[in-house]
Order: structure tokens, then C-alpha cells, then sequence
């Protein structure tokens, strides 16, 4: 039986292809006739199989030295087979999802980025991500932080205050290095954060807004003190940023803005409540009647006037007052409201052309509490008017109807309407740059000084946010009490 000493003289074995320690996945041949150094004895060298040298790598979030390399090829080919689909097996379900992600769980940081370079490679990312749900996506962004992959900027607690203000929720930081799948699930997460806190933020305004609607004081709305502001959430991208111009553009959809104007609007109702005046933009009905008689040549007034608000509240107010005519020059005076005397002055003029029973007239007049009337007749005893008062930001119309009651006497009735709008002094505040002082600091407080210590430009701007002596003096007993 012959046998093979030497592996040159196998003809078959002459050419050898084994790997080579240097490069990867790149064989050296090792020739069946080798060349030696002289005088060295000629024999079979085959050199021992080291593995590949792993070449350098492009960056990869959180990679970092592979801690066992068969457990990672054993991990890798069932996730691939969780995600490949055919047409025999063409869906990828929810448990192939979670079962990646379990996979994925396992991996030590390093492996962790190398796995998801190399499923990206593959194209199984992209599909990996596709059949994320809710869930499931929240769970791999929290996964990829854990692991390194990428990172969060941090959120913010919310300052203390009444009824929970969310907090400032955490963004994760979306890196252009990132793979465009996980870009996406980044932005999106993002997205739905800002979303989330504005939506628990419009909450916690309705809150503080119902409360502010039962207060029974302006003491009680101050304690809430302001409502929390809504803070501006990140959009995370880091530059520059190849999807910064679509992600900003998707991002303004969302929306951001301040939602305090609920509550001020509702602390501006309720102050108006309280104080005894019309909430700004209400409407009420009006009907007047009036009889007047002219004595010696001084026109006698009485009357009443009924107001229905748009919120059912129905009061009545007598008028009463005397008037003096020289030519189209009327001047007049009556009681108002607060008893004090009201000034008028006006102009009148009487066509022709109506009859001799019809008292309406062309006419415009002013009184002393800012209102101007404008009144225009139609014949037949029917006339229009308009009326507003600046200081007091009201505004309406109406029409009447009067008859001339023998030659010294007339009645008259109208319909009419009107509206409240912001008062001029309210809008000289809103453009002062003082603060108010309903959530404002009160220094006064602190000195506890009496009303009428109090400078009187000081207690007319406390005065139009809803203080009154009796409330500064139950404050100042909470506080302490006045300093004598």
C-alpha cells in the first residue's frame, strides 16, 4: 500500500486556499512547492487560521466591541427570519416584532448598533420599523437610549402650582447620522410628546378656568396666583440635518400655542362678575319709555328703562330730570344710576316736514359719563337711534316711537340693544407697562398700608381690577393687619 509522505507530491494538493490573517474574507494561496532559505530542510508549512482582521467601520450610535460573536450570528439569523416575507409567508406580525425587539434586548451596546447597521444593510430596518405599532415604537426608542443608540435632551418640572400643570416633556435628539427609518420614528415620537404636553397643559387651563368661575373673591383668584405658562418643546434635530426642512414643516402642525387666554378670559369675567359690571362682549335688550312736560319754559322728564341680559338678569332703573331748549341748543340734567347728577348738552332740530304730532327730531347730545346719543326720525312718529360710550366701551341701537301729547307734552317708547366691549381705562392697562395687581406683587401689602393710604393713582388702577375697601382691609387681615 503506498502512502503520501509529502503533501507536494499529491498532485491534487499542489494549490491550497486557505484565509489569510491580514485581510478579510480575502484567501492567500499557499503553493504546494514552497521556496525555502538554503540549507532549511523543505517541508509541508501550513500557517494557523487566526480569523479575518475586521476592517474599519463607518460610525455607528453606540458601537462598540463585540462580546460574543457567535451568540450575535445565532441572534441575527432569527431576526432576519422573523422579517423576511415571501409569498408563502409575506405578513410580519406583531409577536415577529416583539420577538426582534427581544432579540435586540439581549445585545450589549456594541452589538446592539452593529445588528441594526447590518439590518439596515439588508433592508430589514426599514420593514422592521414599518410594523411597529404605538407601542412597539415607544418601546425600541426607549430600548435604542438604553443602549446608547441615541440620546434625550431632558425634560422640566413644572413649577408648583394649583391643579398639576403637566411637566415639560423629555425629547430624544434626532442625529442626521441616524438611519432615515429611525429619523422618522424619532420625529414622530417627538411630534406626539409635544402634542401629549399640549393637550394636558389645555387641560389643566380648563381647570384653573372652572375655578376661577366659582370664586366667590378676588382674594380667592389671587390665591391660584397666574396660571403656568405653556413651555416650547424642542423639535430634537441636531444640525445640520438632511430632513430639517420637511420635519419643521410637519412640526409647526402641531400645536404650540399658549393656551393661558382661557383662564384670563375667565378671570376677566369673573372680576367683572364680582365687581357688579357687564363681562366684556355680552349683549343685553333695552326697552325705555318716557314722558315729558314742558312748564315755563323748562321741559320736565320721567320715565324707566328695563335692560334683559343675554344671561337672563333683568333690572329696571327709573329717569327722572329737567331740560332747557334755546333754539337747537338743549341742555339737561338727571339722576343716574349711582345717584350722583349727570350733565347733558346737545343739539336739536325739528324738520318740517313731520307733523304736528310727531316729536321726533335730528339730534346728537352728550352727558357727563361719556355716552353720546345720535337720534334721526323716520315720520309717521318712528325715529332710529345709536348710542356708545368710549370710557365705557358700550355700543347699540335701536328704534322708538312718540306722539306729541297736546302742546306741551310727548311720549315716547323705544326697543333697542346694546353691547359691551372693552372699557377705555381697561385697554390704557393692558398697554401700561405696570404690572397688576391682581396676581401682581402688591408693595402696599407688605406696608401694610390702609385704603386710604393707598396713592389715589395707585387705588384707581386697584380699583379697576376688582379691589374695594372692604376686601383690601379682609387682605391686609390676612396678611397681618395694617400697621396701626
Amino acid at each position: 500500500m503506498s502512502s503520501v509522505s509529502r503533501r507536494e507530491s499529491h498532485p491534487l494538493a499542489t494549490d491550497l486556499t486557505v484565509p489569510h490573517s491580514e485581510s478579510e474574507g480575502s484567501p492567500s494561496r499557499v503553493s504546494g512547492r514552497q521556496e525555502t532559505p538554503a540549507g532549511t530542510a523543505q517541508k509541508n508549512q501550513v500557517e494557523t487560521y487566526r480569523g479575518p482582521v475586521e476592517q474599519p467601520r463607518a460610525w455607528m450610535p453606540g458601537a462598540g466591541p463585540s462580546e460574543d460573536g457567535r451568540g450575535l450570528t445565532a441572534a441575527y439569523a432569527d431576526v432576519r427570519t422573523r422579517l423576511h416575507t415571501d409569498w408563502k409567508d409575506w405578513a410580519i406580525t406583531d409577536a415577529d416584532v416583539r420577538g426582534v425587539h427581544e432579540h435586540l434586548e439581549k445585545l450589549p451596546a456594541g452589538d446592539y448598533a452593529r445588528t441594526l447597521a447590518r439590518m439596515e444593510k439588508d433592508g430589514l430596518l426599514a420593514k422592521y420599523a414599518e410594523r411597529m405599532g404605538p407601542e412597539a415604537r415607544s418601546a425600541f426608542l426607549l430600548q435604542a437610549e438604553r443602549k446608547g443608540y441615541i440620546s434625550s435632551e431632558p425634560g422640566r418640572k413644572a413649577p408648583p402650582a394649583p391643579f398639576a400643570p403637566p411637566d415639560v416633556p423629555a425629547i430624544h435628539r434626532n442625529d442626521a447620522r441616524l438611519p432615515s427609518c429611525v429619523r422618522e420614528l424619532v420625529h414622530e415620537s417627538n411630534r406626539m410628546a409635544k402634542r401629549t404636553y399640549h393637550d394636558a397643559h389645555e387641560a389643566y387651563v380648563k381647570r384653573y378656568s372652572e375655578q376661577v368661575m366659582r370664586a366667590k373673591s378676588l382674594l380667592e383668584i389671587r390665591a391660584l396666583g397666574e396660571p403656568v405658562a405653556l413651555a416650547k418643546v424642542s423639535d430634537g434635530l441636531v444640525h445640520p440635518h438632511p430632513d430639517a426642512e420637511r420635519f419643521r414643516e410637519s412640526w409647526s402642525r402641531v400645536p404650540g400655542n399658549d393656551t393661558r387666554n382661557v383662564a384670563y378670559d375667565a378671570v376677566s369675567k369673573r372680576m367683572a362678575d364680582l365687581s357688579g359690571r357687564l363681562r366684556p362682549g355680552s349683549f343685553w335688550f333695552k326697552a325705555e319709555v318716557e314722558l315729558k312736560a314742558e312748564i315755563a319754559g323748562v321741559g320736565f322728564k320721567a320715565g324707566a328703562e328695563m335692560t334683559l341680559t343675554q344671561d337672563g338678569q333683568m333690572k329696571w332703573s327709573p329717569k327722572g330730570g329737567a331740560e332747557i331748549t334755546k333754539g337747537v341748543v338743549n341742555v339737561g340734567a338727571e339722576f343716574s344710576e349711582s345717584g350722583e347728577p349727570k350733565w347733558s348738552v346737545g343739539l336739536e332740530h325739528a324738520p318740517k316736514s313731520l307733523g304736528k304730532t310727531d316729536p321726533m327730531s335730528v339730534g346728537i347730545s352728550a352727558d357727563s359719563e361719556g355716552s353720546v346719543r345720535m337720534e334721526l326720525p323716520a315720520g309717521g312718529g318712528f325715529g332710529g337711534y345709536a348710542e356708545f360710550n368710549q370710557k365705557e366701551g358700550t355700543f347699540g341701537g335701536g328704534v322708538s316711537f312718540g306722539r306729541k301729547l297736546g302742546e306741551d307734552g310727548e311720549v315716547k317708547l323705544g326697543l333697542g340693544f346694546g353691547m359691551q366691549g372693552a372699557r377705555t381705562e381697561r385697554a390704557r392697562d393692558v398697554a401700561s407697562t405696570e404690572h397688576g395687581t391682581l396676581f401682581g406683587a402688591l408693595p402696599e401689602q407688605e406696608q401694610r398700608l390702609r385704603w386710604e393710604e393707598i396713592p389715589q393713582a395707585r387705588r384707581e388702577r386697584m380699583e379697576r381690577d376688582g379691589w374695594t375697601p372692604e376686601l383690601w382691609r379682609e387682605n391686609l387681615r390676612l396678611h397681618g393687619g395694617s400697621k396701626r
